[in-house]
């Protein structure tokens, strides 16, 4: 719970993980690989502080301490990311947020996942499962490796999707997930100098490397599985055929100049977790005010990517962020009732989530 503006709000964080990247579940070299990489992201983000074991395995007692205690969460998503390719258990898979959400009730919303790798078959218990987890969204993964792809016309998805939604899940999460990958403006930036950075505890060849792999793992993580993003044409597509499925789309999983234009389609939101962790800066400004130009603040929706960065200080400063004076008159206003929208009020409407009557939830424009 947070007070924005003198009103208590309800916040939902919108993208968390509960996954399990732990030596034990590495399916070597590259779950370890993948592990070591999401580490080194975390650390980045918002390593201070925060022991290895509990980014590498989210417990119940993390949950509850940075998500709900110190992060001012009253409800949350959990996003799967089965990854069974990679870990010998699965990443952050759905029957294990089943029960975390049962040790905690009435806190969590659960997400199914749709494998690509499965294809049409893997479809076909998933009107089961959102009946039997009572799911309100599907994570689609278009493609997890470029063997495992799926076309986003295909008939068969669209009628799996709209009876995953009839069922109750008709929320469909696209490019939302762990990501390794710095922000999109920073992909193209050189890494800092190791004069400047400081002595890399391994060479920059062997990185990550761990006592127990067979060979240095010398790829990065963020390439051993698929690049984000996806066919814009073929989504639009499918969103256009599918009017009662809301899709939410990750911040970073296309560029922006792609992304925007699918604001034209009024079922499509936008996932602002990749963006976040840079709101001090200008380049989030831009960033974000493009998506708040094109979207509005009744499509843009909070996630923190927990444990990737903790939400306490994304929901502190989100509350009270203005635009920057240098671009404050390009892009609409970011006022206490917008903040609140996104914050949880998009998040609560989407996933049916009630709102207790000591509560204020605003909705921008309402």
């Amino acid at each position: 719970m947070y007070t924005i503006g003198g009103r208590r709000v309800l916040v939902v964080d919108a993208q968390v993980h509960a996954w399990d990247a732990s030596p034990h579940n590495q399916a070597i070299p590259d779950g370890e690989v993948y592990a070591m990489d999401l580490l080194r992201r975390h650390r980045e983000l918002d390593g201070v502080g925060v022991p290895r074991h509990e980014v590498e395995r989210v417990s119940e007692h993390s949950l509850t301490r940075d998500v709900f205690q110190a992060g001012h969460v009253d409800r949350a998503v959990l996003q799967p990311v089965v990854l069974d390719d990679l870990f010998v258990l699965g990443f952050s898979p759905l029957a294990w947020h089943a029960e975390i959400a049962g040790w905690m009730p009435d806190r969590f919303v659960l997400s199914g996942e749709l494998d690509p790798g499965a294809g049409r078959t893997g479809a076909r218990g998933l009107v089961p499962q959102v009946r039997r987890f009572d799911l309100r969204g599907i994570t689609l993964c278009e493609r997890r490796r470029p063997v495992g792809r799926m076309r986003l016309n295909d008939p068969w998805l669209r009628r799996a999707l709209a009876q995953a939604g009839e069922s109750g899940a008709d929320v469909v999460h696209m490019g939302v997930g762990p990501s390794a990958r710095p922000a999109p403006w920073r992909r193209q930036q050189p890494r800092p100098s190791a004069m400047s950075a400081g002595p890399p505890r391994v060479p920059d060849w062997a990185e990550p490397l761990r006592t127990g792999s067979a060979l240095p793992a010398r790829e990065r993580a963020a390439e051993r599985v698929a690049p984000p993003g996806f066919d814009a044409d073929q989504f639009r597509e499918l969103a256009a055929g599918l009017p009662d499925i809301r899709f939410v789309l990750g911040a970073a999983c296309l560029t922006t100049e792609q992304l925007c234009p699918l604001a034209r389609l009024p079922n499509v939101y936008v996932m602002l977790t990749e963006i976040l962790p840079w709101m001090g800066s200008l380049d989030f400004a831009h960033a974000f005010g493009r998506l708040l130009q094109a979207f509005g603040p009744r499509r843009l929706l909070f996630g923190s990517g927990y444990p990737m960065v903790r939400p306490a200080r994304l929901v502190r400063e989100l509350a009270r962020y203005r635009f920057p004076a240098e671009v404050a008159g390009r892009y609409p206003t970011f006022d206490a009732a917008a903040a609140c929208a996104v914050l949880g009020g998009n998040a609560a409407r989407l996933y049916r989530i009630s709102v207790p009557m000591s509560q204020t939830v605003a909705a921008a424009g309402a």
